[in-house]
């Protein structure tokens, strides 16, 4: 090798060399369909990702999931009504299953590993993004981060009664045109941006932990109406009301109507 290309490659940064070797394994991930995780100094960790495919990655024997990572088993899609009438049937994988394994919690930059709030036997409804297809034991699986789970119910479909809502999660009943401007405030499906909307609470879970694992208040009760943008929320329909569950950080403002 020549001297002057040895000379550079001795004097490349090491952040640049971590880049390099960053930019390998996560190539290497990606062809595999492997999951890499590595722990961060903010307790979260790195995940080296795919989009979820067919191609779910295949995994005999114990799988247990790592840090805040929540194993699920995937609900099948109903593709036909109790009277037998078939529904159209859509790509979209539904975000529904059964916890059945969770991991330990993650480490935050303190030290304090926060437990995970899902427990093994919930049917929980989760969010759609950053999920791991996995095919476990010949069944559709998914990983999820248990922040990531929205929602609990019991019994075979969730009911206002049965559910149960995750740390820092609420759960709201959307309002229509005429219920959203009795506030005062010019809130018409029209003039409102399309990634924000209006609900009332009607369910609010424990409040989220600190790096500390402390509680973190949260300011929000039934009964309240808040303002909150779309994001990693979960779509719920009961009876002939809409519903979505949403992390409370994606409510900007309440009010009294």
């Amino acid at each position: 090798m020549p001297r002057s290309m040895s000379s550079q490659m001795s004097r490349r940064p090491s952040s640049s060399r971590r880049c390099l070797g960053g930019a390998m394994l996560s190539a290497l991930a990606f062809a595999s369909g492997m999951v890499f995780l590595a722990p961060q100094r903010s307790g979260r960790t790195l995940r080296v990702q795919r989009a979820a495919t067919a191609d779910a990655v295949q995994v005999k024997g114990e799988l247990s999931p790592l840090f805040d990572y929540v194993l699920i088993k995937a609900k099948e899609a109903v593709t036909s009504t109790k009277s037998g009438l078939l529904l159209p049937t859509s790509s979209e994988k539904p975000s529904e299953g059964e916890v059945v394994a969770v991991g330990p919690g993650a480490v935050q930059e303190t030290g304090v590993q926060v437990p995970v709030w899902a427990q093994v036997g919930m049917k929980v409804l989760h969010g759609k993004y950053g999920v791991e297809e996995v095919k476990y034991n010949e069944e559709d699986h998914v990983l999820v981060r248990d922040d990531d789970v929205l929602l609990s119910y019991s019994g075979d479909e969730p009911t206002l009664e049965s559910i149960q809502m995750p740390r820092g999660k609420v759960l709201l009943k959307l309002l229509d045109e005429k219920e959203e401007s009795q506030g005062g405030i010019l809130l018409s499906k029209g003039a409102a941006k399309p990634d924000t909307t209006i609900g009332e609470v009607v369910a609010v879970g424990e409040d989220a932990l600190d790096r500390f694992g402390k509680p973190i208040t949260t300011d929000l009760a039934v009964g309240d109406t808040v303002r909150f943008r779309f994001g990693n929320e979960v779509k719920l329909d009961l009876g002939k009301s809409e519903f979505r569950s949403v992390d409370v950080s994606e409510c900007l403002a309440k009010w009294k109507s």
